[in-house]
């Protein structure tokens, strides 16, 4: 069974960092990692089942192993034979999620293998069925040899999970259950208290040479939600040193406020490119750690980062103050070519709890090489030079979620926005990728950097370039888009309230991709390319909108959006992106009214979602709803978050806003900028959840908003967030003429989606060659709904939302 073992350990990586001198928790890792059967409880079971919230494991018929007692408790037990796993989740969301995996909307299936870890009552319970059925233990050496070659690849996964509960006053237990079927390979089912979202099911899968951890659902117990996070931070105190090689020599003093009582090891997350050197308390006493031994595949996948564990030496308190200092180095800055460079890592290149991202304080101070410039979160308190270096120092202002830095050597350009003073940043060359690109004809180039970067410059190579074109220079662009951002940025002040931060510093991310941090954006090198030399490059028009129109705005949004209120969980996600790429296209909008910027978006975005995949089984609104956020990408759709979030999400921003809009109002949208004004307000510095924003519509929401008569909008989210579908209208009439007009009457209807989809829609009258005329709205009960409207004119044809204030399909 070794390829058991290979299916859900990730084996290798870096070395183990050194550590204290041998602590008792480590030797009791150590103990746990060399758990066996006990070969005097091995059993041959029948109908033995399970039962974890919505999860039922019955092991019908087969041998049962129980591992050796570790202090007393039985902590593991291993199974071999027929048994069979049951799932139902209670969500429709979830059970579609389920379905899309395993095309059913339950897990329902024969298991021939099933390897078990626990710290909850699964011990007692097995002891008790033992007892009840006098079943006697069995001798079954090819059982025992079996199942003890691969456990101790199987068993560092769990063992520091184990510790958490061991160590701790107050457990939130675990059950973690490692299956084998024919049919689906290797999977998991868990219930882990120590998650918000405690009952997962997944699996490692593999595709096109990639590695995806396919999330087939995740949800709260029945009774309420985990309990994540032991402790939160409060401040930040990281000294960084950039070495002349680019590699990073960090320390950082965390201060962390305690949760709840009782907790020995918190978890953190650090870059897996950086080694841990040592933990020490307020008084200078090193701290026992762990890094990479719980490096689990599924962690490594569902997360990116390493984890790595500190082991306090007193259970806390909660409220208590935790301060610890972490000493680390290794490298996270890449070489893009021609001195182009790349601080990876987003959020991992210093050490910070595992969980949501917390709004803290922050303090910086970096050494670098002199050669280069520097840009980092905060405000700049001091910089000074000292022989071939430079040192600096930034403070924040406010709370921040997420600290970062960049450096080159960059060309600047500034602009004013009010008291805002905005920076520009641009690489001296091009990173070595797009310099080929610009310099030789295409297929030449060799693309370095974050993933995706390589296919993004391949697909741009569409036409043949003179070998002796001269490659643009970035600088040329850096003073007009200073210029843009300011404009921009007074115009989204109208809808977000004033910026938030005293600067704005943007700087240059050889990647297909952009970031947006307190008071620093990074934007894709493709935007600092003057647009005749993409043209001239062969990019598309629609690269060349992403990139250059759309990017820039899209990531000065998120200053608001993301840095002064978060996501709560990677369900909000949609909310931050859908709200930024949103107040792009209004101000996109605002500066060319004649090109229709946001007319155009949303009917690309349409296309987009009604688009089929690659495969052709599927459109990309059917990937899943916007309430999986990262869990849309997947071996499936290894692209789904960027092909359902942004489009799906923008238009559920644009129907809130249309549903909200006064027409003939001195202000339409006072709804809609009141609602962003106070989420802005009531969640500044904080994550935010979908039920508060529902909260938020509701407390504003109109009469006609109210289609339910609950005066709630949870059709609305129900239907749009939490559910996948467009509907497609047609409509169906005759018109007859009276003595004051024409009673116009038909039938709406609606399909693609469920019966019970609710939508008000609007109809106009089009014909006579005038504008079209609103006629009325119908609010759908069904697949065809009924109306009956008067008009002045004799309607030629009815169109169906020509303003496009609902995502739908009119035929």
């Amino acid at each position: 069974m070794l390829w058991l073992a290979a299916s859900v350990c990730l084996c290798g990586g870096m070395a183990n960092a050194p550590h204290p001198a041998e602590s008792p928790t480590r030797k009791l890792y150590e103990q746990l990692n060399a758990l066996r059967l006990d070969r005097t409880r091995v059993y041959h079971v029948r109908e033995l089942a399970l039962r974890r919230d919505a999860v039922r494991l019955v092991f019908q018929d087969g041998t049962l192993g129980l591992m050796e007692p570790f202090h007393g408790r039985v902590l593991g037990a291993v199974f071999t034979g027929k048994a069979r796993v049951l799932a139902t989740p209670r969500d429709a969301a979830e059970r579609r999620s389920l379905a899309r995996f395993l095309g059913a909307p339950l897990l329902d299936t024969p298991v021939s293998k099933v390897y078990l870890r626990f710290t909850d009552g699964t011990a007692q319970q097995i002891e008790e069925f033992l007892r009840s059925t006098r079943d006697r233990a069995v001798e079954d050496p090819a059982f025992l040899a079996d199942w003890n070659a691969v456990l101790p690849s199987l068993n560092p996964g769990n063992s520091l999970r184990t510790l958490q509960d061991l160590d701790a006053p107050a457990p939130l237990p675990f059950f973690q259950a490692v299956l084998v079927d024919s049919q689906h390979g290797v999977f998991e089912v868990s219930v882990d208290d120590r998650r918000a979202e405690q009952v997962m099911i997944g699996q490692v899968r593999y595709r096109e040479g990639g590695r995806f951890y396919d999330l087939w659902a995740m949800f709260p117990r029945a009774e309420g939600r985990g309990h994540p996070e032991p402790a939160v931070p409060t401040r930040y105190s990281i000294e960084s040193t950039v070495q002349e090689d680019l590699g990073l020599h960090g320390e950082t003093k965390l201060e962390m406020r305690a949760l709840r009582d009782g907790e020995r090891i918190v978890p953190m997350i650090l870059s897996r490119e950086l080694r841990v050197q040592s933990v020490t308390d307020r008084t200078g006493q090193p701290l026992d750690f762990f890094q990479n031994e719980d490096l689990s595949e599924k962690e490594v996948l569902r997360r990116g980062d390493d984890l790595f564990y500190v082991v306090l030496p007193e259970p806390t308190k909660a409220g208590q103050t935790i301060d610890w200092d972490v000493k680390y180095s290794g490298n996270v800055i890449t070489d893009a070519g021609n001195g182009v460079y790349y601080v990876g890592e987003r959020g991992a290149w210093y050490p910070h709890p595992l969980g949501s991202a917390h709004f803290s304080h922050y303090e910086l101070t970096f050494r670098w090489p002199r050669r280069l410039d520097l840009v980092a979160t905060g405000r700049s308190t001091e910089q000074h030079e000292e022989g071939d270096w430079r040192v600096g120092h930034w403070t924040s202002d406010s709370p921040m979620a997420l600290a970062g830095f960049n450096l080159g050597n960059y060309s600047q350009a500034s602009a004013d926005a009010g008291p805002t003073h905005i920076t520009v940043d641009a690489n001296q060359q091009l990173e070595q990728a797009l310099y080929g690109l610009f310099r030789s004809r295409r297929g030449t180039a060799t693309a370095r950097g974050p993933v995706g970067w390589r296919r993004t410059v391949e697909a741009w190579r569409s036409a043949s370039l003179a070998e002796t074109a001269p490659p643009p220079m970035p600088k040329t662009v850096i003073g007009q888009l200073a210029t843009d951002i300011g404009e921009a940025m007074r115009y989204m002040e109208q809808w977000n309230g004033p910026f938030p931060f005293a600067h704005l510093e943007v700087s240059p991310l050889p990647a297909a991709m952009g970031q947006s941090w307190p008071g620093l954006i990074y934007l894709s090198t493709l935007t600092f390319v003057p647009k005749e030399a993409q043209q001239r490059a062969g990019v598309a028009e629609r690269t060349t909108f992403s990139f250059t129109d759309l990017m820039p705005f899209h990531e000065l949004a998120h200053q608001w959006w993301g840095n002064v209120a978060g996501g709560s969980s990677y369900r909000e996600e949609w909310i931050m992106e859908g709200l930024a790429n949103y107040c792009a296209l209004l101000y996109l909008d605002s500066r060319r009214p004649g090109e229709h910027a946001l007319d155009h978006a949303l009917e690309s975005y349409r296309n987009e979602l009604l688009a089929r995949l690659p495969d052709g089984t599927q459109t990309a609104d059917e990937i899943g709803p916007l309430s999986l956020g990262q869990r849309l990408d997947s071996s499936l759709t290894p692209d789904g978050y960027a092909r359902v979030i942004y489009p799906k999400g923008t238009w559920v921003i644009h129907m809130l806003r249309k549903m909200l809009e006064e027409p003939g109002a001195k202000d339409p949208d006072a709804r809609f900028r009141g609602l962003l004004r106070a989420l802005l307000e009531k969640y500044r510095f904080a994550g935010l959840t979908e039920d508060e924003l529902r909260q938020e519509v509701r407390r504003i929401m109109t009469a006609e908003m109210d289609l339910e008569s609950t005066h709630s909008m949870e059709w609305f989210f129900d239907e749009w967030v939490h559910a996948t579908g467009i509907p497609h209208y047609s409509v169906d009439f005759k018109a007859s003429r009276g003595a004051k007009g024409y009673t116009v009457h038909g039938i709406l209807r609606q399909e693609g989606v469920p019966e019970t989809f609710l939508a008000r829609v609007p109809l106009y009258r089009a014909g006579g060659g005038g504008k079209p005329e609103l006629l009325g709205w119908v609010v759908t009960e069904g697949p065809a709904t009924p109306f009956r409207f008067h008009s002045a004119l004799e309607p030629s044809r009815i169109e169906i939302d020509p303003g496009q204030t609902l995502l739908c399909v009119a035929q």
